[in-house]
């Protein structure tokens, strides 16, 4: 039987933007000493000359500044506010893959990375590709606005290379608000968040699986005092849309509230070149606002890397499988490194090495 919260969360996960905008607590500077010691990573790792997919934590090496702020990301995210912005990325003097290459080394430090769409990438490319997001279509390659929503994996990773000329603020809300506002407004509404709803694959599903996820995803879940949840309305839409079934009243009335008090509690951020944040895809929702280019180069184009990570004794799950894994278990998405090098992702009879979760 699941449990369902009936009291309004207290802890440091339910905060509103208007709150907390001018609160430094969730802003880390990357100082000097740190950029040197990510570039002394890269200087060490470079000569090995190994793929993501080869690669490991220890082949990036940590002095104490760095270590210092692994941890720092790793408290704010999973004991935190869910979230944290760090300023001061070295960009300066180095090529995209060499960008690409520190991040991933950082990005190593903090848990197990995994892919993320159906090319299997580790560190992905966030930018106009033309897309036109036709129906079933992910839209992290368009201009269009990207509304508040989880990822799959434990967290999610943003670093800004370069922004958009006319901006592209980000927004971050949190998903423990948002229930708190439920509670609230719309306590009829609460157990319908728990029994959850199918999460289309948008056609990112191997050939002998399933197009939707196998069972219903909640929005929230509750175990061990923490509250979780898993919302993206377009994956959810998708499903409908494929099932060609319409919402009930009471599934639209759901749907616009959660997208409504999202809005109104969000904290907007014009994420600039070297800045970068890691949020817990359980309690923290992000987005962004519509954009326009100015150009068609990509060398000039607005682009982010985005990570996808997770991380051990990350919380406590209702039901992991489903919680957890639910939705990043299809395709060519949550695999490691590791895995893709030895293209378990290509048989059906392989399995994906999944982290201890329980905090």
């Amino acid at each position: 039987m699941r449990k369902i919260l009936r009291e309004p969360v207290r802890d440091a996960t339910a905060w509103r933007g208007d709150d907390i905008r001018d609160d430094p607590s969730w802003r880390v500077a990357i100082g000097e000493r740190e950029r040197e010691a990510l570039l002394a990573g890269l200087k060490a790792v470079q000569p090995k000359g190994l793929w993501f997919h080869q690669m490991e934590a220890a082949d990036f090496p940590l002095d104490d500044s760095l270590r210092a702020l692994v941890a720092r990301i790793r408290h704010d995210v999973r004991d935190g506010r869910g979230f944290v912005l760090l300023d001061g990325f070295p960009l300066r003097n180095l090529s995209i893959d060499e960008i690409r290459l520190v991040y991933w080394g950082l990005s190593l430090q903090l848990g197990t990375c995994v892919s993320q769409d159906g090319r299997a990438a580790l560190v992905a490319d966030v930018w106009d590709r033309g897309q036109k997001t036709p129906p079933l279509t992910r839209a992290y390659g368009s201009k269009r606005e990207s509304k508040l929503h989880v990822d799959l994996a434990d967290v999610v990773g943003l670093l800004c290379v370069r922004q958009a000329k006319g901006g592209a603020p980000t927004t971050l809300a949190s998903s423990t608000t948002v229930y708190n506002a439920f509670l609230e407004k719309h306590p009829e509404l609460v157990p319908m968040l728990y029994e959850g709803f199918h999460w289309d694959r948008f056609s990112e599903h191997a050939a002998w699986e399933k197009p939707m996820s196998v069972a219903p995803i909640p929005v929230f879940s509750y175990a061990g005092c923490q509250l979780s949840c898993r919302y993206n309305r377009s994956w959810i839409s998708g499903a409908f849309a494929r099932m060609e079934k319409t919402m009930s009243n009471a599934e639209q009335v759901l749907f616009d509230f959660f997208d409504q008090a999202a809005e109104e509690n969000r904290l907007e951020i014009d994420l600039r070149p070297g800045q970068m944040y890691f949020a817990s895809n359980y309690t923290v929702l992000h987005g962004r606002a519509a954009y326009e280019e100015e150009t068609e180069d990509f060398g000039e184009k607005r682009h982010l890397l985005r990570v996808w990570l997770n991380m051990p004794a990350f919380r406590a799950f209702a039901d992991e499988a489903t919680v957890r894994y639910g939705l990043s278990s299809h395709g060519n998405i949550g695999w490691t490194g590791a895995e893709l090098l030895a293209r378990k992702h290509l048989e059906p009879s392989h399995r994906r090495s999944f982290v201890a979760g329980t905090a």
